[in-house]
Order: C-alpha cells, then structure tokens, then sequence
C-alpha cells in the first residue's frame, strides 16, 4: 500500500522468511508474533526445523543412575524428595530470639518469620505461601 515515489521499508517475516513492507504487517494471533500478509492469510506456510531433544527410554535413564537402580529406587528418592520440601530445611530458631529464619520453597528468599503472630503471611519476595510450622518443637 505504498505510495509511488516513497522509499518502502522491508522486513523479513520470522514465519516464512519471505519479505514485505513493514507497515502490512499485522499480529497473528495463534503464531503470537507479526507476520507478513501471506502468513496472515495462512498461504506460503514453511514449517521451520527445530531441534528437538528426543528423550531417552527409562530403562535408559534408570541404567544410567547406578548399577541395580530399579523403579522402587526411584520411587523411594521422590518420597525423599518430597519429604524433604515439605518439612526440612525451610524453618530454622534464632537463637535468643521467638523468631525463625524462614526460606521460601518456592523462590528460595530467607526472611524472619513469627510464628506466635504468623507474620508475615506470605514471602515478602515472591508472594509464595508460607508452610505451616509445628511450634511444639520450637523452645
């Protein structure tokens, strides 16, 4: 849509690799990036080639952890894992002092934390929820 006599701008599309002018290209709403008139009409669509990571088979995986590694040995370290978040490692006393040093399980940001007041409710750096405290075990 350029007029006769004006210098038109061209821009390569990240679709197709084809050239237009910039001012026809328009926001493509599945491919969420701007294209050129071609691709936006869905015409001249040349599927690009990525690399993709072929993921190995489990026996594969499994053989690679240890000698004799099973599927309960990799079921036992998940429940260990998960035991671990939950409960070890995120609260730690401040000697004299009610108060506790808290890491959050998610951003993994260290901040004091009451447990009598319960404040502050959430991790003052990422919003995350903070897990509840047994408070029999502190003294």
């Amino acid at each position: 849509m350029a007029l006769f006599g004006q210098n038109v701008v061209k821009a390569r599309c990240r679709k197709c690799g084809g050239e237009a002018a910039a001012t026809d290209f328009r926001m493509h709403y599945d491919y969420k990036m701007m294209v050129c008139p071609t691709c936006f009409k869905g015409g001249k669509i040349i599927p690009k080639v990525e690399n993709k990571v072929v993921p190995k088979k489990e026996e594969e995986q499994i053989i690679a952890k240890a000698p004799g590694w099973d599927k309960d040995d990799e079921y036992l370290e998940r429940a260990v894992k998960m035991k671990k978040e939950k409960e070890g490692g995120i609260f730690k006393q401040i000697p004299g002092s009610s108060q506790l040093m808290c890491t959050c399980p998610a951003c993994k940001y260290s901040f004091r934390y009451d447990p009598v007041r319960k404040i502050p409710h959430r991790c003052p750096y990422c919003n995350g929820p903070i897990p509840r405290v047994s408070t029999f075990s502190l003294c």
